[in-house]
């Protein structure tokens, strides 16, 4: 919806992660084009994001095509590197010097891998974000999703709830994935998930808001915290017009619950504007590893006083 003050984009839950990375990812497409839009967050049960100044839908999706195809071009989703990014030291440093030589369009390699963070066998230990496993490519799903969105699809994730009508793979960032198997009354691996291909193209466009940093033990993820097995991803809702810097700010000074940097930043939350901070676990399966988002936690909230 669009009026003289700004856009509501009445598609992307900010309760919901993918909703959430969507909305970084529109957000990221329009600055990439030169279009400088503030964003922010209503303070609504299911809060949205709202563009000012406003901004036309068809605008949006056509920022996201041209940002899609670039992406598709650079280097962070080259069609000839591993699709698993099981990429060895050596091999991970060529990438990410790739990355930061093609500027905007391999931004996205420094949001998937940290030189330095290897796994046992020596081999990448990915983002956090990385949920993917068994005969899921991570590089080749994401070529799909950025490959193949339309403007239609865009348009209608962006502007209106979403219907799931979607047949392409997903990264998994939807919480309606994480489908327990003792709910169910099939073991819900033998089906195909319906997907909504508009948000999922604008969320990989969002993650590049996320950098990776090398660690001892695993790679570190911002905005993520715990261990791979068991982790959490935590963000922040503001209710104040944030331009794209500083909506970077915002993503690395919230912390996760119960910590210690939870418990310095507290008193700063309510003067930087953030209206809420939720939480959700990352949770990983026992047989191959894949991941998905749990429900989201309210873990701060903003006191509104007379």
């Amino acid at each position: 919806m669009t009026d003289s003050d700004g856009t509501l984009l009445s598609g992307l839950p900010g309760n919901n992660p993918l909703g959430f990375l969507a909305a970084l990812g529109v957000q990221t497409a329009l600055d990439t084009q030169g279009r400088k839009c503030a964003m922010y967050w209503t303070d609504q049960p299911i809060p949205q994001p709202v563009l000012e100044p406003a901004v036309d839908l068809a605008e949006i999706a056509e920022a996201v095509l041209v940002v899609a195809a670039r992406w598709l071009d650079g280097p962070a989703l080259d069609e000839t590197i591993d699709p698993k990014l099981k990429l060895k030291s050596q091999e991970i440093r060529e990438y990410l010097e790739q990355g930061r030589a093609a500027g905007s369009s391999g931004l996205l390699a420094v949001c998937l891998l940290a030189e330095g963070s290897l796994d046992r066998s020596q081999i990448a230990k990915p983002s956090d974000f990385y949920f993917t496993a068994g005969q899921q490519k991570f590089v080749s799903i994401a070529r799909t999703s950025l490959g193949e969105v339309t403007e239609d699809e865009v348009v209608a994730d962006a502007g209106s709830p979403w219907c799931y009508l979607g047949d392409r793979d997903s990264l998994m960032w939807d919480t309606v994935d994480d489908r327990d198997h003792a709910l169910s009354a099939s073991d819900p691996s033998k089906s195909k998930k319906p997907t909504n291909p508009g948000a999922e193209a604008l969320a990989i466009i969002g993650l590049g808001r996320f950098p990776c940093f090398a660690s001892s033990g695993r790679t570190l993820t911002q905005g993520c915290s715990g261990t791979w097995k068991d982790g959490a991803f935590t963000w922040p809702l503001w209710g104040v017009p944030a331009s794209s810097r500083t909506v970077g700010s915002l993503l690395g000074h919230v912390a996760p619950e119960g910590t210690e940097s939870e418990r310095r930043r507290l008193k700063w939350y309510r003067a930087w504007g953030i209206n809420r901070v939720l939480q959700s676990q990352i949770r990983r399966s026992d047989q191959g590893g894949y991941g998905t988002f749990g429900p989201p936690r309210v873990v701060w909230q903003r006191e509104w006083r007379s």
